[in-house]
């Protein structure tokens, strides 16, 4: 699990309980599965009737991937860019052909397939920005379903929080004290779960998915550039210097753990 990750969950839940401790003498006044379901339940009907259910079951699925550390592949997509440079600037069309085959990452196969075919160096940028654009899109898109779930949440709490004040008051004239305690009881907790999901789950999760397709969308501009610039037959060591200048900058503003070391040709 992400360091991050692993050290903020656990914040969260000693905060959390160490109020439950501090605060009730009846841990189990803090549980209500009706109140989970209104909150969760309600929040992920709202998602999904905002949003396409194909987008939504895409970032249910990709959410497990935040909890891990990133694997970045800047280092082994700049070895094969290089690598490509070298066949293809001595005109070695056949080998340059062969070499995309061990190309790994499709942005950067696909971009120097179009190179090979003899693409234009226009049409060859607006392609690579039209498919950034592409990923950019998606990716936003699912952080902003986070954020929307960050929205609903509360909403969902305080509708709870209406349904058990309107059944306390409908049966105020003949029910016991239980029964309006249980009542009230459920009308607060809904709200504290919607709070908690808002603000321990959804919104951190919104905020490191936008933060990885930041990180991802400058690897794709860096590769982009060398893309253009192998297209352009530039020598090799101008593409290593300029791709490395990228990655220092990149490692100092993402403090990446293990240093980026590129390949000189």
């Amino acid at each position: 699990m992400n360091k991050s990750v692993l050290v903020g969950s656990i914040g969260g839940v000693v905060l959390v309980t160490g109020v439950l401790l501090l605060s009730a003498g009846n841990m189990g006044a803090f549980f209500s599965i009706p109140g989970l379901i209104v909150v969760l339940g309600g929040t992920l009907v709202a998602t999904l009737v905002s949003r396409p259910v194909v987008e939504v079951r895409e970032l249910i699925e990709s959410i497990p991937a935040l909890f891990r550390p990133e694997e970045s592949t800047m280092e082994r997509d700049v070895e094969q860019l290089l690598k490509f440079a070298r066949r293809y600037r001595v005109c070695d069309a056949r080998a340059a052909e062969r070499e995309l085959a061990s190309i790994s990452n499709p942005f950067v196969a696909t971009g120097l397939r179009q190179v090979v075919e003899g693409s234009g160096l226009e049409d060859l940028g607006k392609s690579l920005q039209w498919r950034i654009a592409g990923v950019r899109s998606q990716e936003n898109g699912q952080t902003q379903i986070l954020y929307s779930m960050a929205t609903f949440a509360p909403a969902f709490g305080m509708l709870g929080t209406l349904f058990g004040l309107v059944h306390m008051l409908t049966g105020l004239g003949e029910a016991a004290l239980n029964d309006i305690g249980s009542s009230m009881a459920f009308a607060m907790i809904t709200t504290v779960y919607g709070i908690i999901a808002s603000n321990l789950l959804f919104k951190p999760l919104a905020i490191k998915r936008e933060r990885r397709t930041t990180q991802h969308l400058m690897q794709m501009t860096a590769l982009m550039e060398g893309i253009l610039q192998i297209h352009q037959k530039r020598h090799p060591m101008l593409i290593s210097d300029a791709l490395e200048a990228y990655c220092a900058h990149y490692q100092a503003t993402d403090s990446m753990s293990s240093p980026l070391t590129l390949v000189k040709a």
